[in-house]
C-alpha cells in the first residue's frame, strides 16, 4: 500500500455529467441536452451503443408488449430506429413488432416488423444523435474514481490519453451498467449470488440463416455436450444483420465483470467456445460449408453486476404480476430470462405482462445529485432479469437525463422533482407510460405465440 497524490486539473463543470454511452448513456444524454442542460458524456470505447455495438446484440429488448407487438416504450427508441431505416419517420407507434431478432421469435411473428439495429448503422445513429441534440463526447475515457461528500458527487474522476483529469458536474447520471460511479461514490448496492454468466457473442459470415438451422445448431451443441467435447453454453440464440450472416448468442462464462480478472477469463474462454462451436458447425453441418469467423466481441457482455439500492426496489412480483404504478417512468415488458450459470442450452424465460418502473428505481438511496440507468437500477435480482435489456435501459436512460435537467431548470434536487411533472416531459417526448389495452392483448395462452 503506498499514497498516491497528483494535482488533477478539473476539464469540464458541465450540469449533468452522464457516465457511459450504452443504451440507457444515450437516452440520458440526448434527453438531458434537448432540454437545454449542458451534457458531457464519457464513454470508455471508441463508440456509442453498450450492448449492440460492443457486444454485438440483433434488436430492441423489451420493447413491446409480446402477447401483441405493441410498443411499450418509445421517444428515443422510436428515434433509432428512423436513423437506422427500419421504420420510416413517424410510423413508430403504429407498427406491430417482433419481440427481438432471435429466429426462434421471428418464426412465432415472421409478420412483424422486427427492430433490427446492426452494429455499425447504430454506432453512426448514435454519434448523429447525440451530437445533432448538443451532447459533448468524450470517446476512449472510463471513470477511474469518484468523489462525493454528504450525498452528493463532487468530483467524478476521468482516465484517458490525457492522463487522469476530473469532472465537476451538478448532476451525475450513472449508466455504466455496472453502477460503477454509484458504488465508488458510497451508494448501496447489492450482488446475486451466484451472477447470470458472461457471454461472448460472434457472427458467422457466408452463411443463410433458417428457423430450420437454428435446430440443427442446437441439436450438433447438445451432443457435443453429451460427448464431453464443449462445456457449458447457451442456447444457441441465433439472428441475422443482412440475410447473408448469423449471429449467435451462444457462450457462456460464469464470473463477475466487475472483476478484472473474471472478465479477462470471459474474454479468453468466451474466444475458445466460439471458435469451437463454429468449428462442430463446420464439421456436422453442410451449411457451413462456406461459412467462416466474422468477428467477437469486441467485447464480453455481462447481463448483472452491481444492483444499486435506491428508493424504489422493483421486483419480480412487480414484474410477474404486470403491477401499474403512479409513479412510472418506462415500463418493462421482456420476459423473466435468468441466464443459469450451471445448465447448458436452453432455459425457462417465463413470459410478463407490460409492468411499470418507478422513478424511485433510478434513485440511489441517500444522494441528491445522483441517478442510475441501465441494469445498475434498483431490482432484485428476479427482477432484473427482465429489466436488464435494451429498449427499456434506453427509456429509463430518457428518464434520468429529462429528471436531471427539469431538476436543475428548476433548482431543486432529482428527489424533490414532482413525478406529475417529469411524466408530462417524457409523454411530450414520445415516451410511453400505460400499457396497451387488455382488449388488445391476445391469451398469452395461445399456442400461436
Amino acid at each position: 500500500m503506498f499514497v498516491y497524490r497528483k494535482e488533477i486539473p478539473v476539464i469540464a463543470t458541465p450540469d449533468v455529467l452522464v457516465c457511459g454511452a450504452g443504451l440507457a448513456g444515450i437516452g440520458a444524454a440526448v434527453a438531458a441536452a434537448r432540454l437545454g442542460a449542458k451534457t458531457l458524456v464519457v464513454e470508455r470505447n471508441g463508440f456509442a451503443g453498450g450492448f449492440f455495438t460492443a457486444v454485438i446484440g440483433s434488436a430492441f429488448d423489451g420493447f413491446v408488449d409480446e402477447r401483441t407487438g405493441i410498443p411499450v416504450v418509445g421517444g428515443i427508441v422510436f428515434e433509432m430506429l428512423e436513423r437506422m431505416h427500419v421504420i420510416a419517420p413517424g410510423q413508430g407507434p403504429h407498427l406491430r413488432y417482433n419481440v427481438n431478432g432471435d429466429l426462434s421469435f421471428v418464426e412465432m411473428h415472421p409478420e412483424r416488423v422486427i427492430p433490427r439495429c446492426d452494429p455499425e448503422r447504430f454506432k453512426r445513429a448514435a454519434d448523429a444523435i447525440l451530437l445533432e441534440a448538443g451532447v459533448e463526447l468524450l470517446y476512449h475515457t472510463q471513470v477511474a474514481d469518484v468523489m462525493a461528500k454528504d450525498g452528493r458527487v463532487e468530483q467524478v474522476i476521468l482516465s484517458n490519453k490525457a492522463g487522469l483529469v476530473a469532472v465537476h458536474p451538478r448532476v451525475v447520471i450513472d449508466c455504466t451498467g455496472d453502477g460503477d460511479v454509484a458504488a465508488w461514490a458510497g451508494a448501496a448496492y447489492e450482488k446475486a449470488e451466484p451472477l447470470q454468466p458472461m457471454s461472448l457473442h460472434f457472427r458467422i459470415g457466408d452463411l443463410k440463416p433458417s428457423f430450420e438451422l437454428r435446430r440443427r445448431c442446437a441439436q450438433v451443441l447438445q451432443e457435443a455436450h453429451a460427448r464431453g467435447e464443449i462445456g457449458l453454453y447457451g442456447g444457441p440464440y441465433p439472428a441475422t444483420f443482412s440475410g447473408n450472416d448469423v449471429y449467435f448468442n451462444a457462450t457462456r462464462i460464469p464470473g463477475d465483470n466487475t472483476v478484472p480478472a473474471d472478465w479477462t477469463h470471459a474474454e479468453i474462454r468466451g474466444r475458445q467456445d466460439a471458435w469451437r462451436m463454429f468449428e462442430l458447425w463446420k464439421e456436422h453441418l453442410p451449411e457451413f460449408a462456406d461459412a467462416y469467423f466474422m468477428t467477437s466481441g469486441p467485447v464480453a457482455g455481462a447481463r448483472e453486476s452491481r444492483r444499486i439500492v435506491g428508493d424504489v426496489v422493483l421486483t419480480g412480483d412487480d414484474v410477474r404480476s404486470g403491477r401499474q404504478r403512479a409513479d412510472v417512468v418506462v415500463l418493462g415488458a421482456w420476459r423473466l430470462d435468468r441466464h443459469p450459470a450451471t445448465q447448458p442450452g436452453y432455459h425457462a424465460t417465463p413470459w410478463t405482462p407490460p409492468y411499470a418502473i418507478a422513478y424511485g428505481t433510478l434513485l440511489p438511496r441517500n444522494f441528491e445529485n445522483l441517478l442510475v440507468a441501465g441494469r445498475c437500477h434498483s431490482a432484485t435480482s428476479e427482477a432484473l432479469a427482465s429489466s436488464r435489456v435494451t429498449a427499456t435501459a434506453m427509456g429509463m436512460g430518457q428518464a434520468a437525463g429529462t429528471a436531471a435537467a427539469l431538476a436543475l431548470g428548476e433548482q431543486t434536487t432529482p428527489r424533490d422533482l414532482s413525478i406529475t411533472r417529469l411524466q408530462d416531459a417524457l409523454l411530450d417526448a414520445g415516451a410511453i407510460l400505460e400499457p396497451p389495452p387488455a382488449d388488445a392483448a391476445r391469451d398469452p395462452g395461445d399456442p400461436d405465440w
